[in-house]
């Protein structure tokens, strides 16, 4: 009877992850009523959207309280709310203010949008430095502008209570866990955190030491996995478990740090694949089973 009892006792402390899914899984221009139904029943219990895709940013009051009501009647939450698209037009490391302001000012509504789908964060892209051999901007005034842009936007996401969340992403920017640390640390604001996304660190490092090193500071993850390769050249993006991710070390590291929240597998729409939503909640039923 001791023995159940504190296997019982065990299974009671494991920490309990949200499993979430990003809507880029979806063909393009499913209805979000539908998007919501098939994640449910594909055991998913949230969903990352994306503002200008999926949630239109001149959406009305009603509109938002519409996708409000529509996620709660399904039993889903909404995750995060990614801002890539109107930061795409309008980065925070522009060389004209002008345009860095309706970087801001797109931020700045993001944060009523997020609060009135009861959503808690923001999916942001850090800027771009370049694009292939193109240099776009550099990596200090990079970090000096977005630093600034961003602190203007702090105050929106008090008011609404919505956590910023950059994320590392491929835009040669933030490419250390040492920088992305430093970068959360500089605003002294509950209010920013880090979106982490394990598969995207792997050409550079290993998502279990950024984990352990910006510890409380991600506030949302996306899982994916990543095929080194032997030579020179870059690797790739494969399905779960199907790559060099070390998903037990990933998992461990999410546990020792504290972090029980999102889990969002962010895998692309594929047309060849009609069962591809209950295969990544099956992969991700075996990743969570590591923790």
């Amino acid at each position: 009877m001791a023995g159940l009892a504190l296997a019982g006792a065990a299974r009671a402390q494991k920490p309990a992850f949200i499993r979430s899914i990003c809507s880029v899984i979806f063909p393009p221009r499913t209805p979000l009523p539908e998007m919501f139904r098939l994640a449910k029943a594909a055991r998913f219990d949230a969903m990352e959207l994306r503002l200008g895709v999926d949630v239109a940013m001149d959406s009305s009051d009603a509109a938002l309280e519409q996708v409000r009501k529509t996620a709660e009647s399904s039993g889903t939450q909404i995750t995060s709310l990614w801002v890539s698209e109107p930061l795409g037009k309008a980065p925070l490391n522009s060389p004209d203010a002008k345009v860095r302001a309706q970087g801001v000012a797109a931020i700045e509504r993001a944060t009523e949008i997020a609060a009135a789908v009861n959503c808690g964060a923001l999916l942001l892209v850090p800027g771009r430095v370049g694009n292939g051999a193109k240099l776009f901007a550099g990596y200090e005034e990079t970090w000096k502008l977005f630093t600034a842009e961003l602190s203007k936007c702090l105050p929106a996401a008090e008011k609404h209570k919505v956590v910023l969340t950059p994320e590392n992403v491929w835009n040669k920017f933030l490419v250390s866990p040492l920088e992305m640390r430093s970068f959360v640390d500089q605003f002294k604001s509950p209010w920013l955190g880090a979106h982490f996304d394990m598969g995207n660190v792997m050409q550079y490092g290993y998502p279990e030491d950024w984990i352990r090193t910006l510890g409380p500071r991600i506030r949302r993850v996306h899982v994916k996995d990543y095929k080194l390769s032997n030579r020179a050249e870059q690797g790739h993006f494969v399905p779960l478990l199907e790559g060099d991710v070390n998903f037990a070390a990933v998992m461990k590291a999410l546990v020792e740090t504290g972090y029980h929240g999102f889990l969002s597998p962010e895998i692309d729409y594929d047309a060849a694949q009609p069962e591809q939503l209950t295969k990544v909640s099956e992969q991700l039923t075996r990743i969570l089973a590591m923790a």
